[in-house]
C-alpha cells in the first residue's frame, strides 16, 4: 500500500479538524523533511513550523541533550536525515533549550517512516509530548541547589562536588593538579552602604562577567558568598599558571565599574590553594585558600598570598590560643599587675596603672599584647575589659584604705574600643564604682586615639556622660597613630601619655626632644597633664623635668608589680620617707648637675649657629648690594626666566595633550582602547543627530580566540590581536572612521555618515583584509585560518535613542554571527537598501 503525502487543502483540513483537540504535536514530513502537515499544537510548544526549513530552525534555536541532561547532542542535518529514514517506530526522550529566552522543554517523541510497498522511504511522522511538568520540577530544584541566583555561576555545593571528584583523581597521580583561588571584595560594604544593595548586586554580577573573561575554557568561577567568589583552576601544571592568572585578574580589575551612572574601583584580596594528595577532604582545601586571603588581606589588601603550611600553624595556633582564652577566663588565670606613676619633681607615688597579665598554666606569664586582638575578634574582650575594671577599682579602694597617709589618687586602666563602644560600657562603669565604693574622680580610663578617630559621633556621647561622673580620659600612646588637634578640642581629655618611643629616642638627636617639648607645650595650653611612659634612665628624667612634664612611669622607678609586691613597694616608700627625701634631694641635685652640663653644650651649639646666620646674613647683604648695582642685568634675567618658563609650560601642555592621546590609545595593538570608543560613540552620536545623517558600528570578534590563546600561547594571541588590529585599520578609508580594541580579543568600528550599505563594504573589507593575513591555526581543527564574526548595526540617531541602543543592536548582530557558524556577519539596521537586504547575513 503506498502513502502519497501530497495533501490537498481539503485532505489538510480534515486533518487539523481530527487533531486540533490533541495535546500531542503532530507533524508530517516528506522525503525532503519539508512539512506536509502539522497541528495546531505544534506552535505552542516549538514554534512556527509551516515552511519548508522547519528542520533547520530548530537547529538554529534549540540545543539538544540526553535525558539526563548532563550532555549535549551534538546532532547534524545528516544524522536527523538518516533518523527518520530508519524503518519502524521509534521512541526516545529529550530536553530542548531554547538559544534566546533561555527556556526548556522536556519531549516525549516518537517518529515513524513512511515506506512505500517497494520499501521506499516516503517521509515521516513525527509526535511530540510536553512531559515537561513531571520532569522539569526536579531538574529544576536539581539545578538551583547547585546555581547561585544572583549572579549565575555556581555556588559552593557545585564547587565542593567538583573538589572531591578531582580530588579522587588526583590520589598517587602527582602530574595532575588543580588549583582554588579565592576571592574576597575589600570594603564592599562601604559600596552597599552608600549606593545602597541594588548597586552592589549589579557590582557582584558585573565582577562575575569579568572574572570569567579573565579564565581558560574548562575554569570555573564559584560565588561562595556575599562578595566572596573563588575560581577553580583544573589541569594546571604548576603554581605559576594561577599566578598568571591571578595578575590577569587585578589588570582587569584595574579598569573602573559604571554602574548607574556611578564610577566604582574596586580592590580584591585573593588566597591560592594547590592540590595535592594531603588533602582527604574538598573543604580542606577551600579553608587553606581562605587562609591565604586573610593573610593577604593582613598585609595591605589588593595583594594575593599562595597557601603554606606556616599559615596553617600560625592559624592553629591562634585557634588553641582563643580555646585556651576561653578556659582561661573559668579557670580565672587572669592577674593584674600595676606600674607606679610618679610626680616627677619629688618622685612621690600618685597612683597606678592596671596592666593585665595572663598566667598561662603551659606557656607562663602573657603579656596582653599576645591575646587582647584575640580576644576583641572572638568577643571575649567584655567579659576580660569589665573584670579588669573591677578588679582595679577594688585593689585601688584597699590600698587607699590601708595607706591612708599616702598620695594614691589615681588608678589608671587601659579601655578597648570594642568595649568602651558597647551600649551599656556606662551602665558597667557605674556599678562598678558602687560596688567598689570607689570615688570617680579617683578612676582615669586610657583611649587610644583610633577610636576617636574611626568613631567619632558615639565616642563623643560616651565620653560626656564619663565625665558627668567624674571619670578622667587619656589619650594613650599619643603621637603615634592619628593624632590630630581638632579631636583634642573636640574630646574633653585630661591627660596626654607619651609613648615609651619618643621617651627612648629622646637623646638620640633634637628633633625628638622637639617632639616631646611640643606635645608638652600643647597640653599646657590645653589645660591638660602628661604622663611620660618608659623612662629608663636618669638622663631621660632629667630632661623630662626641665621640659616641664609633669608625671612619669618607667623601670627607672619601679616594673609592674604584683598586688603583694606592690604592698611591699609602698611600705618601704613611707617607712623609708625621711631616708629617701635625703638620697631624692642628692639625687634631684645630681640629676639638676647632668641636666645644666647639657643645656650648656646645648647653648654652645645655639651659639654657634647664630654666628652662622649672621654670615649667612652678611652674605645676603652683600648679594643685596650687587643687585641693586646691576638692576638691568637682573630686569633681563628676570624677563628670560618668564620667557623660559613659558616655553617650559607651553611643552607641558603639549606634553600634556600627547599624554592624553596616549591615554586613548591601546598599549597592546596601536589603535584606539575603550575610553575612546565610549567618547567618540557619543560625540558622533550627537553630531549625526544633528545633521540627520546615519551612524554605523561594527563588532568584530576573533573567532575561537580563547582556544588558540590556550594552544599556542599568550604571546601568540597577542601577536594575533596586533594583526588583527592592523587589518582593521586598513579597512578603513576615510579619516572620520575610527577602530577600536573594545575589550579581550572584541573589536569595533565607528562609522559616521555611513549608512548601512556603506557599513557592508567595511564588513568585507575587514573580512577580505584578515583572510589575506592567512594567521594558521591548523592544530585546533578550527579551520586553517583565524577567522572573525561580525556584527553590524546602522541607523540615525534620534533624541529618542541613546548610544546604547546602537551597541545593543550591534552586539545582538555579533551574536547571532557566532551562532549561525561564526566566520560570518550579521546586519540591523533602519537604513538599508533593499538592493542589500540579500547582504544581511553573509558567510
Amino acid at each position: 500500500m503506498e502513502c502519497n503525502l501530497a495533501l490537498s487543502s481539503d485532505s489538510i483540513k480534515g486533518l487539523q479538524s481530527v487533531f486540533k483537540t490533541l495535546g500531542d504535536a503532530i507533524i508530517i514530513l516528506d522525503e525532503f523533511q519539508k512539512v506536509v502537515f502539522c497541528n495546531s499544537t505544534v506552535s505552542f510548544i516549538l514554534g512556527n513550523c509551516n515552511n519548508c526549513y522547519f528542520i533547520r530552525r530548530i537547529f538554529q534555536e534549540f540545543k539538544f541533550y540526553n535525558s539526563d541532561r548532563n550532555r549535549e547532542l551534538k546532532l547534524t542535518h545528516s544524522l536527523i536525515k538518516n533518523f527518520l529514514k530508519e524503518k519502524g517506530h521509534r521512541e526516545l526522550k529529550l530536553y530542548l533549550h531554547h538559544k534566546k529566552s533561555n527556556d526548556g522543554i522536556w519531549l516525549n517523541i516518537i517518529v515513524t517512516s513512511l515506506q512505500e510497498r517497494r520499501n521506499i522511504f516516503k517521509g515521516s511522522t513525527i509526535i511530540c509530548r510536553d512531559i515537561s511538568q513531571s520532569e522539569q520540577p526536579e531538574t529544576a530544584r536539581s539545578n538551583n541547589l547547585l546555581i547561585d541566583r544572583l549572579t549565575g555561576c555556581h555556588n559552593r555545593k557545585f564547587l565542593l562536588q567538583k573538589i572531591e571528584g578531582h580530588l579522587k583523581k588526583i590520589q598517587g597521580k602527582r602530574e595532575i593538579l588543580f588549583a582554588v583561588i579565592l576571592l574576597d571584595l575589600d570594603r564592599f560594604k562601604n559600596i552597599n552602604d552608600s549606593l545602597g544593595h541594588e548597586i552592589g548586586d549589579k557590582l557582584l554580577i558585573s565582577l562575575s562577567r569579568r572574572l570569567e573573561a579573565c579564565l581558560r575554557h574548562g575554569d570555573l568561577v564559584v560565588r561562595l558568598d556575599g562578595d566572596e567568589f573563588a575560581i577553580f583552576l583544573d589541569n594546571i601544571k604548576n603554581i605559576n599558571c594561577a599566578t598568571h592568572i591571578t595578575d590577569r585578574i587585578y589588570k582587569e580589575l584595574i579598569l573602573p565599574f559604571n554602574l548607574n551612572e556611578h564610577e566604582i574601583f574596586v580592590d580584591v584580596s585573593i588566597g591560592i590553594a594547590m592540590s595535592n594528595s594531603d588533602y582527604q577532604q574538598s573543604h580542606e582545601i577551600l579553608r587553606d585558600a581562605d587562609l591565604a586571603m586573610r593573610h593577604a588581606k593582613k598585609l595591605g589588601k589588593s595583594c594575593y598570598q599562595v597557601f603554606n603550611t606556616e599559615m596553617q600553624a600560625r592559624a592553629m595556633e591562634a585557634l588553641k590560643l582563643e580555646n585556651d582564652l576561653r578556659r582561661a577566663i573559668e579557670r580565672e588565670e587572669f592577674t593584674l599587675h600595676y606600674q607606679p606613676i610618679f610626680l616627677l619633681e619629688n618622685r612621690t607615688i600618685i597612683g597606678f596603672e592596671a596592666l593585665l597579665r595572663w598566667q598561662h598554666p603551659e606557656r607562663g606569664l602573657i603579656y596582653p599584647s599576645d591575646f587582647i586582638s584575640i580576644a576583641e575578634e572572638t568577643g571575649l574582650i567584655n567579659f576580660i575589659g569589665t573584670w579588669v575594671l573591677k578588679e582595679a577599682c577594688h585593689q585601688m579602694k584597699i590600698w587607699q584604705s590601708q595607706f591612708s597617709n599616702s598620695s594614691l589618687t589615681i588608678i589608671s586602666v587601659n579601655v578597648s574600643g570594642k568595649q568602651f563602644l558597647k551600649a551599656d560600657f556606662i551602665e558597667h562603669v557605674k556599678n562598678i564604682l558602687e560596688k567598689t565604693n570607689l570615688d570617680a574622680h579617683c578612676l582615669k580610663l586610657e583611649i587610644t586615639e583610633t577610636i576617636l578617630v574611626e568613631n567619632n559621633r558615639s565616642v563623643l556621647s560616651t565620653i560626656e556622660q564619663l565625665k558627668e561622673l567624674g571619670i578622667q580620659l587619656s589619650m594613650d600612646d599619643f603621637g603615634t597613630g592619628y593624632s590630630s588637634l581638632s579631636y583634642l578640642h573636640n574630646f574633653p581629655i585630661n591627660t596626654l601619655k607619651i609613648d615609651r618611643s619618643f621617651v627612648q629616642r629622646m637623646s638620640d638627636n633634637s628633633q625628638n626632644l622637639g617632639i616631646i617639648r611640643a606635645i608638652v607645650a600643647l597640653a599646657f595650653n590645653l589645660k591638660m597633664e602628661v604622663v611620660a611612659e618608659g623612662i629608663e634612665t636618669a638622663s631621660q628624667l632629667a630632661q623630662l623635668k626641665v621640659l616641664k612634664c609633669t608625671y612619669g612611669q618607667g623601670y627607672f622607678f619601679a616594673k609592674p608589680l604584683a598586688p603583694k609586691a606592690i604592698e611591699t613597694f609602698l611600705e618601704s616608700e613611707l617607712l623609708d620617707g625621711n631616708k629617701q627625701k635625703e638620697i631624692n634631694s642628692h639625687q634631684r641635685s645630681l640629676e639638676e648637675r647632668i641636666t645644666r652640663e647639657q643645656f650648656l653644650i646645648h647653648i654652645e651649639r645655639l651659639q654657634q649657629e647664630l654666628e652662622e646666620l649672621k654670615q649667612e646674613k652678611n652674605d645676603l647683604e652683600i648679594l643685596l648690594e650687587t643687585t641693586t648695582e646691576h638692576s638691568d642685568m637682573v630686569e633681563l634675567e628676570l624677563q628670560k626666566e618668564i620667557s623660559d618658563r613659558l616655553l617650559v609650560e607651553a611643552n607641558l601642555q603639549k606634553v600634556n595633550q600627547e599624554l592624553e592621546s596616549l591615554s586613548c590609545i591601546d598599549s597592546l595593538t596601536g589603535v584606539a582602547n575603550r575610553r575612546r570608543f565610549d567618547r567618540s560613540l557619543e560625540q558622533e552620536w550627537q553630531r549625526m543627530m544633528r545633521e540627520q545623517q546615519p551612524l554605523s558600528l561594527i563588532f568584530c570578534d576573533v573567532d575561537h580566540f580563547k582556544k588558540y590563546n590556550d594552544r599556542y600561547g599568550h604571546q601568540a594571541g597577542d601577536r594575533c590581536l596586533q594583526q588583527v588590529a592592523k587589518a582593521i585599520q586598513a579597512s578603513l578609508l576615510r579619516a572620520g572612521d575610527l577602530a577600536v580594541r573594545y575589550g579581550g580579543e572584541e573589536f569595533a568600528v565607528i562609522l559616521p555618515n555611513t549608512d548601512a550599505g556603506g557599513a557592508i563594504e567595511v564588513a568585507k573589507r575587514i573580512k577580505s583584509q584578515l583572510a589575506n593575513l592567512q594567521i594558521v591555526q591548523d592544530n585546533l581543527s578550527l579551520g586553517k585560518y583565524v577567522t572573525a564574526s561580525l556584527g553590524v548595526a546602522s541607523l540615525i540617531p534620534t533624541s529618542q535613542n541613546e548610544p546604547e541602543f546602537l551597541i545593543a543592536q550591534a552586539d545582538k548582530a555579533l551574536y547571532q554571527a557566532k551562532e549561525q557558524g561564526r566566520d560570518r556577519f550579521v546586519v540591523f539596521c533602519d537604513n538599508l537598501d533593499p538592493s542589500h537586504l540579500t547582504l544581511t547575513q553573509l558567510s
